[in-house]
């Protein structure tokens, strides 16, 4: 379950939508610089809050939670 008590997405479906997702806010997060972040109208904290919706909503690989690690160091920074 989700921090709402809502079940996660499971299967295929869940992952190949888990996949875009993350594809997203990379390529967001890769496109802009940590200054250019920090001003945008959505900030570091609205791309973490994405992730971690992300992985409580989805039935995730391994491959995805460590990219979705790896997209939150590089918010930290």
């Amino acid at each position: 379950m989700d921090g709402d008590g809502q079940p996660k997405m499971s299967g295929a479906c869940s992952s190949r939508v888990a996949h875009g997702d993350i594809l997203h806010i990379k390529s967001v997060i890769q496109r802009l610089s940590a200054e250019d972040l920090n001003e945008a109208r959505l900030p570091p904290s609205y791309w973490r809050k994405r992730l971690q919706e992300i992985m409580q909503s989805h039935q995730l690989s391994k491959s995805q939670f460590d990219e979705i690690d790896r997209l939150l160091a590089t918010l930290k920074e």
